[in-house]
C-alpha cells in the first residue's frame, strides 16, 4: 500500500509498524521456505517465535478436552507473509460472484479483479533441472505475467513422495487441471509459490512491496511503534492515531488519511478500542461508543486440517533433513538457490466435491440448512430495545450456511501433502526409527462454524479475546468425516499400494473406525490453516452483520474505511501530504485486511498481495 501511494512523489507516506524485520529477530528463518514448519505449532504451550503475536484462542467447545489452541499471526514488516507456506493461486469464479452479489457491487466478479493478480506477479518458469521428471509442472503462459513486484515460481525441488500424491489423485477420479490461476479449482496441480527463483527466498510483502523502495524521499519506516486506538472528532471524523514507541506516546494526525491494517484479530480490536462496536461490549470497557455496530469481531471463518501417516519407501523429510544431510543441503541452498530448501512442502495440491458415495449419507441440516446460531447479549445495543422494562438481553437469531448455499464450483475438500509425519501438529509422539514417512492432509473448504473476537479491556496491548468456534456445526463434522475416508481412500489406491507404502497405515492406524472414532480423532486432531477471515465483514446496508460497504467504508462512521488485507499485522501507514496526482477520497482512515471480507474463500487465496492494487483503485477514485 505504502509502496503504490509513494509511486506519486507528491504523496509522504509513514510507515508504522509494532515489530521491525522479521530477519533481525529470527534470522533465516523467515526467509528460507522449507523453515515455514517452525510456525506451524498449535499447542498453547509452544513457544512463539519472536515474529509472533502469540495469540491463544479461547477453549474450544467443538474439540476434544476444549482446547486452547495457539494461533500464530505475524508481528513484523510483512506480517503473517513472513509465516505462511507461500502459495499462490485465485480463488474460483463462483465465489467472487458470491462475493459480488453478496455485497451487492459487480467490481468482485472473477473477470474484473484477475486483472489484480496478474498486475502484482513476476512470474518466472521452473527450472526443470532441478526438478523429477515426473513434477514438470504445467500451466497456461496467457495467465502469468513478468513486471510486477511479487517473484512467483515453483519451486527448484521436488518429494518424491509429492509425485505420488498426483497419482493417487488420478486413482480417485481427480484430474490434473494444470494450475490454479484460472478461477477453477476443482482438479488437482503442482502449486505455485511466492518464491523468488534467483535467490530461493520467500517472498514476502515487505520484500515485494516495501524493501526496494525505502529510497524514496517520501517514504517513512517507523518500526516498533504500536498503534493504540483510532482518534475521533465531535463528527465522528477519524482525525489520527494515537501510538507508542518505546516510552514515547504521540498522536499521528495525517493532512490526508491514515491506512491501519491490523488483520483479522487485531483491526477488529483496534476498532473496538476506538469506540466502533456493540455499544454493550464498548460500555463494558467503558469506552465511548463512536459507532454501535453489531458485526465488528463477528462472522470470524476459519479452515481446519487433518491428516494420514504412512510409511513410505522413498526419501521425506524424515531422513533428508537429519545428519550430514543438512549441511548438504545448506550448501545447495546458499550456492545455487536448489534443492530441499527451497520447498515448503506442499508442491502439489488437490480440489474436489465429497463425492456422491460419500454424501449420501448427509443429514437435511447439512446439505440444506436450518442448523441456527444465536448472537448475544454484549452484541445488542441497550438503545435498541423499545419495550418498557425490557433488558438490555436479547438474541440475533442467524443461519449457519449449508452445502447447497455454496456454489457449484467451490469444493469442499483440499487435500494437501506434506514429506514427514504430521500427527496432531502438537503433542503427538513421533516415529523415532529411521524410517521416511509422509502425511496426506485434507482441508475443510466449507467451514460453517462462526466465531468471534472481542476485546479483553481498552487497551491493544492486552491481547483480544480469539473464539474461532472450530466444527461447532453438523454440516463440518459431517464432510470433515467424509474427507477423513476420503484421504484413507486416497493412501489405498492401488498404484501407492503396490510402489509406495510400506505396512498398514501407521497414523492414526486401525483402531479408528466407526464414524464415532472418526470424529473423536477429527475433535482431537484438528489444526488451524491461519485463513482467518471476515470480522468486518462487507455486505450490504441491510445485513444486521455487515461493518463495511463494497468500498471498505465503516458503516456508522464518517471516514473511515476496510478493504483488502495488505498484511495480517499491525500496521499504520498515514498519507501525510496530498496535492496533485491520485485523487484520494476524502475518507481520513482506511483499514486494509482480510476482515474486510464478506466470507473466507475456497483454495490458497492471495488476494493478500492483490490487496495494494485495489486499495490504490479505490484511493484514486471518486467515491
Amino acid at each position: 500500500m505504502a509502496n503504490r501511494l509513494t509511486e506519486q512523489a507528491n504523496v509522504t507516506v509513514a510507515v508504522i509498524e509494532a515489530g521491525t524485520w522479521a530477519e533481525t529477530v529470527v534470522g533465516n528463518l523467515t526467509e528460507v521456505p522449507a523453515y515455514d514448519f517452525f510456525f506451524a505449532y498449535k499447542a498453547a504451550n509452544a513457544t512463539p517465535l519472536g515474529v509472533d503475536w502469540g495469540f491463544l484462542t479461547t477453549p474450544q467447545t467443538g474439540l476434544q478436552g476444549e482446547t486452547i489452541l495457539r494461533y500464530p499471526r505475524g508481528k513484523a514488516l510483512g506480517g503473517s507473509t513472513n509465516l505462511n507456506a507461500m502459495a499462490w493461486g485465485d480463488s474460483c469464479k463462483g465465489a467472487f460472484e458470491k462475493w459480488a452479489d453478496s455485497v451487492g457491487d459487480k467490481s468482485y466478479l472473477y473477470d474484473n479483479v484477475v486483472k489484480y493478480y496478474k498486475k502484482a506477479m513476476n512470474f518466472t518458469p521452473p527450472d526443470l533441472s532441478s526438478r523429477l521428471a515426473n513434477a514438470t509442472p504445467v500451466y497456461n503462459p496467457a495467465l502469468v505475467s513478468e513486471g510486477g513486484p511479487l517473484d512467483v515460481s515453483y519451486s527448484s525441488y521436488s518429494y518424491s513422495w509429492t509425485t505420488w500424491l498426483a497419482v493417487a489423485l488420478q486413482g480417485l477420479g481427480i484430474q490434473n487441471t494444470d494450475s490454479f490461476i484460472k478461477g477453477e479449482l476443482n482438479g488437482s496441480a503442482w502449486q505455485m509459490h511466492t518464491i523468488n527463483h534467483t535467490t530461493g527466498f520467500r517472498e514476502s510483502a515487505d520484500r515485494a512491496y516495501l524493501r526496494p523502495y525505502l529510497h524514496r524521499p517520501n517514504l517513512v519506516v517507523f518500526d516498533k511503534t504500536f498503534g493504540e486506538k483510532i482518534v475521533f472528532d465531535s463528527t465522528k471524523r477519524a482525525v489520527g492515531v494515537d501510538v507508542t514507541s518505546g516510552s514515547s506516546s504521540f498522536t499521528l494526525n495525517a493532512t490526508r488519511e491514515v491506512i491501519v491494517a491490523g488483520g483479522v484479530f487485531q483491526s477488529p480490536q483496534l476498532l473496538q478500542v476506538s469506540g466502533v462496536g456493540s455499544a454493550d461490549l464498548l460500555q463494558k470497557h467503558n469506552i465511548t461508543v463512536i459507532a454501535d455496530r453489531l458485526g465488528v469481531g463477528q462472522n470470524l471463518q476459519e479452515q481446519i486440517l487433518f491428516g494420514v501417516s504412512y510409511q513410505v519407501n522413498v526419501p521425506t523429510l524424515s531422513t533428508l533433513g537429519t545428519g550430514e544431510n543438512v549441511a548438504i543441503e545448506v550448501e545447495q541452498f546458499n550456492t545455487n538457490a536448489t534443492g530441499r530448501l527451497t520447498s515448503p512442502g506442499g508442491e502439489y495440491v488437490g480440489f474436489e466435491k465429497v463425492p456422491q458415495e460419500l454424501r449420501s449419507n448427509f443429514s437435511e441440516i447439512t446439505v440444506k440448512g436450518m442448523s441456527l446460531r444465536f448472537v448475544p447479549i454484549l452484541l445488542v445495543s441497550a438503545s435498541s430495545h423499545t419495550n418498557a422494562g425490557e433488558p438490555p438481553s436479547v438474541w440475533l437469531t442467524l443461519e449457519n450456511p449449508a452445502l447447497e448455499d455454496f456454489p457449484d464450483d467451490w469444493p469442499e475438500i483440499e487435500y494437501l501433502t506434506l514429506p514427514t509425519f504430521v500427527g496432531d501438529f502438537s503433542g503427538t509422539s513421533r516415529p523415532t526409527d529411521s524410517y521416511n514417512y509422509a502425511t496426506l492432509l485434507g482441508t475443510l473448504m466449507t467451514p460453517t462454524s462462526r466465531g468471534e473476537v472481542n476485546i479483553s479491556s481498552p487497551h491493544m496491548r492486552d491481547p483480544p479475546v480469539i473464539n474461532p468456534n472450530y466444527l461447532t456445526t453438523q454440516p463440518d463434522i459431517e464432510v470433515s468425516v467424509a474427507m477423513f475416508k476420503r484421504l484413507r481412500q486416497a493412501w489405498t489406491v492401488p498404484a501407492l499400494a503396490k510402489n509406495l507404502t510400506i505396512g498398514d497405515e501407521y497414523y492414526p492406524g486401525a483402531s479408528v473406525q466407526t464414524d464415532e472414532d472418526i470424529e473423536r480423532l477429527i475433535r482431537s486432531t484438528a489444526t488451524p490453516v491461519s485463513h482467518a477471515s471476515a470480522t468486518c465483514k462487507m455486505g450490504k446496508a441491510d445485513d444486521p452483520l455487515a461493518v463495511v460497504d463494497s468500498h471498505g467504508k465503516v458503516y456508522g462512521v464518517s471516514n473511515c474505511q476496510f478493504s483488502f488485507h495488505v498484511s495480517p499485522n499491525h500496521h499504520v501507514v498515514a498519507v501525510d501530504s496530498y496535492r496533485e496526482g491520485p485523487r484520494l477520497t476524502g475518507y481520513s482512515v482506511r483499514v486494509v485486511d482480510a476482515s474486510a471480507f464478506p466470507f473466507l474463500p475456497p483454495g490458497e487465496s492471495i488476494l493478500c498481495f492483490n490487496g495494494p492494487e485495489v486499495v490504490k483503485d479505490l484511493l484514486t477514485t471518486t467515491d
